[in-house]
């Protein structure tokens, strides 16, 4: 598993305790980031001094840019 640095393009809460997330993804990963529908990508984070992963659904159509 790979991982690339991206910066948060948006945040946006859809209930109480779910959110949708956009990355801004650089052009030179754009293929890297393609995706088929159902699949997920695992977010990793440190905190205190431990790393912290999770899995997360992707909830975009696969035709949307």
């Amino acid at each position: 598993m790979r991982f690339h640095p991206l910066t948060v393009a948006d945040v946006r809460w859809e209930t109480d305790d779910t959110v949708s997330v956009s990355f801004l993804v650089p052009d030179g990963l754009k293929d890297e980031f393609g995706f088929t529908q159902g699949q997920h990508l695992t977010l990793r984070r440190e905190f205190d001094g431990k790393e912290v992963r999770r899995s997360y659904s992707i909830c975009t159509s696969v035709y949307e840019d």
